[in-house]
């Protein structure tokens, strides 16, 4: 019996904006983050080429559209 793979559904993921300059999260200025949808982390990050990311969450999307 062969198995079917199941479609990846895509995920929203959210990452905090990290400064250049060295600072200690727990004495952020200003908390900036961004959100946006793909399948896996990775694919998420190389939407968002420059910018120093931190991991924050995955949420399923409900169906948006990505």
């Amino acid at each position: 019996m062969a198995t079917v793979p199941t479609p990846a559904l895509p995920k929203i993921f959210t990452f905090l904006i990290q400064r250049q300059r060295a600072c200690r999260l727990a004495e952020p200025r200003r908390i900036r983050t961004i959100s946006v949808i793909a399948n896996t982390e990775h694919q998420a990050r190389a939407n968002l080429p420059g910018l120093s990311l931190v991991f924050m969450s995955r949420t399923p999307s409900m169906g948006v559209a990505a």
